[in-house]
């Protein structure tokens, strides 16, 4: 049985109460205190969906309790990575979905959903703060849908859900994009995968073993520290003080290819926020740490302040920067759609676009080209993005290496380079990190990385 929306519901209007000041005001009224944190995560899944990213809508959910905080962000990365299976079932219920000025109503019924699909709300209290929900948001009419969308799903939802698959939740041209390149199962384990919370990961300045105990951690690679996420990592021991900060153990890696650093000249291209810049601040280099973004340049200028490291700092875009003199290694942690960090960042789908692969393919394969130019004879350069597309990665060495006049070749990854990622190594000397070959880790980011070597003039 579907559900209906009245006629007058669905009228497509230029306004959206939702949005209007009157509306403010009632969400900063809710009727029961307990709607507060509700509402807040309403307001940021509107924000992800008017284009903000997931990061920037939490911090605009307003003044929360650390605990309140955390069930915001519960509330919203769950709708996030759920996001196909809910609106699947969703639109097995209703007729149509809201519009005009009721159409961001559709995140109430979402949060709703996911509370009684997949963090086992009682269907008393999902239906009932629902309800509240959606008339503290000002939309008054509305509150006998969601009463009935979620009564319905109280009845049905498990079996509904049943019929839905995790990879669901991608977008088809992602999904058919790494069915084509990684295969079907490894699609699938990687969106299994990609439902469930990340760990936090550490990379501590020194003494891994140690910090490892003292965080209740576990070494996943003899450097990385690995624990459950279990709250803001700033009040974690250590942090204040700089002896570690938080980095995936597959975005460490790239820095650790370069093998000894110390004294080298090195720069670190696309270098906020830092976890690689301070890798390499670490292992000795002197490190010129660039990015075109004043924001995320003070981001890394506040993060090495707080592990007492210091390192060269310039805002250009680095296709246009020249170093003054040939430099020993290069890092390009070039920009991405990042389709390798849906665990962390569900908000990416709702961000990227085919198109948005060309542009990002076109200004990684001119950094890598601009970088080339830097390097002395001898010298490394590491290229890596966190994306699980073709495109950003193999794609972008191939089309490097047949340029004319390039004088850089792999320089291929070893077994004992790669260490706990050997099974990422592929026949050429780089190295494919899918998420889904690393379950029995609890699983990583995805990534590719590939080593290249200057030759000697």
């Amino acid at each position: 049985m579907k559900i209906y929306m009245p006629r007058d519901m669905c009228k497509n209007k230029s306004s959206h109460p939702a949005t209007s000041s009157s509306s403010r005001k009632q969400s900063r009224q809710p009727a029961k205190s307990g709607l507060v944190s509700r509402l807040a995560a309403f307001n940021a899944l509107k924000d992800v969906s008017g284009g903000r990213h997931l990061d920037e809508a939490m911090r605009h959910a307003g003044d929360l309790a650390q605990r309140d905080r955390g069930f915001v962000r519960l509330l919203v990365t769950t709708v996030l990575r759920r996001h196909g299976q809910i609106d699947r079932i969703l639109g097995d219920i209703m007729t149509e979905r809201p519009a005009g000025r009721t159409r961001d109503a559709i995140e109430i019924l979402r949060l709703g959903a996911a509370q009684l699909l997949f963090l086992e709300t009682g269907a008393h209290a999902a239906v009932d703060s629902t309800v509240d929900l959606m008339r503290a948001a000002g939309f008054h009419r509305m509150t006998g849908l969601a009463n009935a969308v979620m009564r319905r799903l109280s009845r049905d939802g498990a079996a509904m859900l049943a019929a839905t698959d995790p990879q669901d939740n991608l977008p088809d041209w992602i999904r058919q994009n790494w069915t084509h390149h990684w295969g079907d199962e490894r699609t699938r384990r990687t969106m299994e995968l990609a439902m469930m919370p990340p760990p936090l990961d550490i990379t501590p300045a020194r003494d891994p073993a140690g910090w490892a105990a003292r965080l209740d951690g576990v070494l996943v690679d003899d450097q990385t520290i690995r624990r459950d996420f279990d709250g803001d990592p700033t009040k974690l021991e250590g942090f204040e003080d700089g002896a570690w900060w938080v980095q995936d153990a597959a975005a460490a890696l790239p820095a650790r290819l370069f093998g000894d650093l110390a004294g080298r000249r090195v720069i670190d291209l696309c270098a906020a926020p830092g976890g690689k810049t301070a890798q390499l601040i670490a292992a000795g280099a002197h490190v010129t740490a660039i990015d075109t973004s004043e924001r995320r340049l003070g981001i890394l200028r506040r993060n090495l302040q707080r592990l007492g490291m210091s390192a060269e700092l310039v805002k250009i875009d680095g296709r246009r920067y020249r170093p003054e003199t040939a430099v020993d290694a290069v890092l390009i942690d070039a920009p991405c759609s990042a389709t390798g960090t849906l665990r962390r960042r569900p908000d990416v789908p709702h961000h990227r676009s085919p198109a948005d692969i060309e542009t990002l393919a076109k200004t990684q394969g001119e950094l890598l080209a601009a970088a080339a130019e830097w390097l002395a004879p001898g010298g490394c350069l590491i290229y890596a993005t966190c994306s699980l597309q073709h495109e950003e990665g193999e794609a972008i060495i191939d089309a490097f290496l047949r340029r004319p006049g390039n004088r850089l070749t792999i320089d291929p990854v070893t077994v004992a380079d790669a260490g706990l990622f050997a099974a990422a190594l592929t026949d050429a000397g780089t190295l494919r990190i899918v998420p889904a070959d690393f379950m029995s880790l609890g699983g990583v980011d995805g990534f590719y990385i590939a080593r290249l070597k200057s030759g000697h003039g």
